[in-house]
């Protein structure tokens, strides 16, 4: 059985092999009797009605993904093209994500903010500042607001709110 790095089977041979080996499986827990003409008919019927009912599963995750995917895209849109920086910051004060503008500030990567510490890019005289800002908008969990004196790679210092 291959799986993806997110443990999804790949491809329909795949996903075949996979279901044949649970199916075989379950024949020596239940082994099918002499069944008569109307219960062949009956489970006929039934695996047909599954069959259909998964198709239109399909269908509905297809759509699904589809939304998905105009949604990531409005998402990078409306956040990671915006010309205003933004970042996301965990408890721990550590960038979980900025967008291109907010790294554009500090003269670095994107990735290459990621899991590194907001307070890198903090000048020295506005980090109590800060600490109290992150401190009061995690123990009120409502929208907090501060301004700061901020440092690019090169030095630079500039205002941020």
């Amino acid at each position: 059985m291959i799986k993806d790095k997110h443990g999804s089977l790949n491809g329909s041979n795949d996903l075949r092999l996979h279901a044949e080996g649970i199916l075989h499986k379950n024949l020596f827990v239940k082994k099918p009797q002499n069944l008569s003409h109307e219960k062949t008919q009956e489970m006929l019927h039934e695996l047909e009605v599954h069959e259909i009912e998964l198709m239109l599963q399909n269908e509905d995750l297809k759509m699904t993904q589809h939304e998905l995917e105009v949604s990531r895209s409005l998402y990078f849109d409306l956040y990671d093209l915006a010309p205003v920086g933004y970042f996301y910051i965990s408890e721990k004060g550590l960038i979980l994500e900025a967008n291109l503008a907010g790294a554009n500030l500090f003269g670095v990567e994107k990735n290459d903010m990621i899991k590194k510490p907001f307070t890198q890019y903090i000048s020295s005289e506005d980090q109590d500042i800060y600490f109290l800002h992150r401190k009061q908008t995690i123990d009120t969990y409502e929208p907090q607001m501060c301004e700061l004196r901020m440092k690019s790679r090169e030095g630079g210092i500039f205002w941020a709110r």
